[in-house]
């Protein structure tokens, strides 16, 4: 006799998958059709239905349709686009004020990669006890309409307004090595014991984490936490999605002489007069050049 349960995906093991559902964690492994499906079969955040054996032994039978998957490049020379995560409501880009030091262009490359997946963002802006106004760091993203929230784990700053974002939604973290997103998802949640580590000597971070792992809320709602990356690629997103993480330019695009214009060298670029007036960022334009450029390159590979 085999009953059946339906169960949100928390982790990969051994070749194995922790499966959270109504009474508890399950280990499940994959139905041999399941394994012959190409590509990655199944992902942390996966809703799938779990055959549960008389013998206490447990498979995954079926994986339901995902609302939404985040993609990132493959780490590495090599490239390749790697599945992350399905079924997400928001991707938390974390980034530290210092140590490692506040890069904005590495945050925009979050942002893009979120915004190319068609997921929610908000900005975290962390290791706030270390400048004087963190805020600040992040004033872009606050007056282009991205939410904005500044913690300190020492100082226990921010962390409830965190918590608050994430009641109810399965939210992805990421961010570059070392901001520090294992500690705050210990401060998040108690009693998640996240390992956490130091800064290497050249200031870039270690590896704390080493695959996508979801972890259930007491107040309801998942985090899924990623490993740190040192670089971040724009290998999966197409070009004409790199303008989605700058929506500054939304209402100068349409005064553009030419409908597929790229704010690059196109002659008449309402997009690139707003910025001399003023209206636009100019760090925001050259950000957003460097990015749709590696992603036009990244295309015609």
């Amino acid at each position: 006799m085999v009953t059946r349960q339906r169960g949100i995906v928390l982790s990969l093991v051994g070749g194995d998958y922790r499966v959270f559902y109504e009474d508890g964690v399950i280990v499940a492994s994959i139905r041999g059709r399941l394994k012959r499906t190409e590509g990655d079969r199944v992902l942390v955040g996966d809703i799938v239905t779990v055959g549960v054996h008389q013998d206490g032994s447990a498979t995954i039978e079926e994986v339901a349709e995902r609302r939404s998957l985040l993609r990132r490049r493959t780490p590495g020379k090599v490239r390749g686009i790697r599945l992350v995560a399905a079924n997400v409501d928001q991707v938390v880009v974390v980034g530290s004020a210092e140590r490692p030091r506040w890069n904005p262009q590495i945050m925009d490359r979050f942002v893009v990669v979120a915004e190319a997946s068609q997921l929610s963002v908000l900005v975290v802006v962390n290791k706030a006890d270390l400048v004087e106004d963190a805020r600040a760091l992040a004033a872009t993203y606050l007056n282009v309409g991205y939410g904005v929230v500044v913690t300190s784990v020492p100082d226990e700053v921010g962390i409830d307004a965190l918590r608050r974002e994430l009641v109810g939604k399965v939210s992805l973290f990421t961010g570059s090595t070392g901001v520090g997103k294992s500690a705050l998802l210990n401060a998040v949640q108690p009693g998640l014991r996240l390992r956490t580590g130091e800064l290497s000597r050249s200031g870039s971070g270690r590896h704390t984490t080493v695959a996508a792992e979801m972890h259930p809320l007491d107040g309801g709602g998942f985090v899924v936490d990623t490993p740190g990356l040192r670089d971040i690629g724009l290998w999966a997103v197409d070009p004409t999605e790199v303008s989605a993480a700058f929506p500054e330019f939304s209402p100068f695009i349409s005064g553009c002489r030419f409908d597929d214009c790229r704010h690059l060298h196109e002659p008449d670029c309402a997009v690139v007069a707003a910025t001399t007036r003023g209206d636009i960022s100019e760090a925001r334009l050259r950000s957003y050049r460097t990015l749709l450029e590696e992603a036009m390159e990244a295309a015609e590979y």
